[in-house]
């Protein structure tokens, strides 16, 4: 073989190098992760509060692709049932996730914009701010973190799933608040649900230092529901792993009412005459005097009140 063989070989060795390392650049990757979601929904066009260009239309495709069937939407309960749950908690939004990692924080400016411009229509779906939630909460920047806390300050009832979906999404933020700051801010709140919400949140965390806040959050409260439910939050700090009164065991229906939130068991016992104790140790199925309620989690659509 002679030099110039080696030479050329060595050549076409080197760009056939080159051709692999540009394929496998991350300018490459993104380029081709951009090229297949348009074809996930090529014929989708993005709404026009969202905003013109590539990232609209990626965002569009997003929603489309994650968007719940027809199928599940059939009847008004099982909509605003949907609606409210996908809207406060997401609805596993992989396609809108695959999105957001496509475009970076270049796509923050479409979700803001879809978040504050689209309209909310009462019981009509999708809600597409509640999209751009999921969109802004996988993202997940100072910038987005800042954008959910923006929707915090309006509470225009018809966007009332919107503000319960940007408060969920923040307390579920790592380091935007510690839970006795979220007790802080729970006599401010003013609607309910929100404030099941937060409830729910310190709960699920029982953490000592929030105490104080709890107790003077417990003082100011004047519903006497949610007056119930952070006794209840109070009595699972001190009482970690029990059994605790929902109702401060007032047992007005004759019946004492306990959730053991660690055992995710709620169950009720005939109220003696000297009133319902405050703590119970976790029962066996066996031994519940009354049908246990349904099991509730995290991810179960709020109650209605």
């Amino acid at each position: 073989m002679n030099i110039r063989t080696i030479f050329i070989l060595a050549a076409v060795a080197a760009a056939g190098g080159y051709v692999y390392i540009d394929y496998n650049s991350t300018e490459s990757k993104l380029a081709r992760e951009i090229k297949e979601l348009t074809q996930l929904a090529p014929d989708v066009q993005p709404a026009e509060c969202f905003g013109k260009g590539l990232n609209a239309r990626l965002f569009a495709i997003g929603i489309e692709r994650d968007r719940r069937p027809n199928t599940e939407l059939e009847n008004d309960a099982a909509r605003k049932s949907a609606i409210k749950h996908d809207c406060v908690r997401g609805n596993s939004p992989a396609t809108v996730q695959r999105v957001v990692r496509a475009l970076g924080p270049a796509g923050i400016a479409t979700y803001a914009q879809a978040l504050k411009t689209c309209p909310v229509v009462k019981d009509e779906y999708p809600v597409y701010g509640c999209f751009a939630l999921d969109a802004l909460q996988a993202e997940g920047s100072k910038e987005s973190i800042a954008v959910l806390e923006q929707e915090l300050t309006d509470k225009d009832k018809v966007r009332r799933n919107v503000y319960e979906g940007a408060l969920y999404r923040l307390m579920m933020a790592p380091g935007w608040a510690t839970t006795a700051k979220i007790a802080d801010r729970f006599p401010k709140e003013t609607e309910w649900e929100a404030k099941e919400l937060m409830l729910e949140y310190i709960r699920n965390h029982r953490d000592p230092s929030a105490k104080p806040n709890l107790e003077a959050a417990y003082a100011a409260e004047t519903d006497i529901q949610e007056k119930g439910l952070l006794k209840a939050a109070l009595l699972e700090i001190d009482n970690p792993g029990k059994c605790v009164v929902t109702d401060e065991g007032r047992g007005e229906d004759g019946l004492c009412h306990y959730n053991c939130h660690d055992a995710n068991k709620w169950f009720k016992l005939q109220k003696a005459k000297n009133g319902c104790p405050m703590v119970q140790d976790v029962p066996s199925d066996q031994t519940l005097a009354t049908p246990q309620a349904p099991q509730i989690t995290a991810a179960s659509p709020i109650p209605t009140k």
